[in-house]
């Protein structure tokens, strides 16, 4: 049965504000994700998120993004898993190409180098508080706490990462 229109409307609406809003990399998208899709819409439950947060992180890729297109595809089906990649991947896109072009124009004016010297900052920021929200509701335990912590200090202080 094929989803109905109104989900896939939905689906083009959160996908693409999210695609739009969603600065600080990885991290920031899952908690973005977790607040919309479990918190806000209920279209999952929080264990079935954390799962899937799991699971995608298995596989090679963005894991955000493969997280996005699941979603999609649960809650509308392959339509869902389409049109949620499309209209996830599409706006950052965007704005990446729009600022490497506006940079490559600009690198090379003090405004510019101030403007985007101070933009990496609000970027940490944001990785950081999305990192915390979704590691305080993925952490129930202190074996999984002990866990994210040595995964932490190996990425951190040795460089070891799950592209290795």
């Amino acid at each position: 049965m094929p989803p109905s229109r109104s989900r896939l409307t939905e689906l083009v609406g959160v996908f693409l504000k999210l695609g739009t809003i969603g600065f600080g990399g990885p991290a920031a998208h899952i908690a973005m994700l977790e607040t919309e899709i479990v918190t806000r819409r209920q279209w999952v439950s929080q264990a079935q998120f954390l799962d899937l947060v799991g699971l995608t992180n298995l596989i090679p890729g963005p894991s955000s993004t493969e997280l996005a297109i699941y979603l999609g595809y649960i809650r509308a089906g392959w339509w869902g898993l389409i049109i949620g990649g499309v209209c996830f991947i599409l706006p950052a896109m965007a704005i990446v190409w729009g600022l490497a072009i506006g940079y490559n124009r600009v690198q090379d004016l003090p405004q510019a180098i101030a403007i985007f010297g101070g933009i990496k900052p609000v970027v940490a920021i944001l990785t950081l508080q999305a990192t915390w929200k979704l590691g305080k509701s993925a952490i129930k335990n202190i074996p999984t706490g002990l866990a994210g912590i040595g995964a932490v200090g190996l990425f951190g202080l040795l460089g070891i990462n799950r592209a290795c």
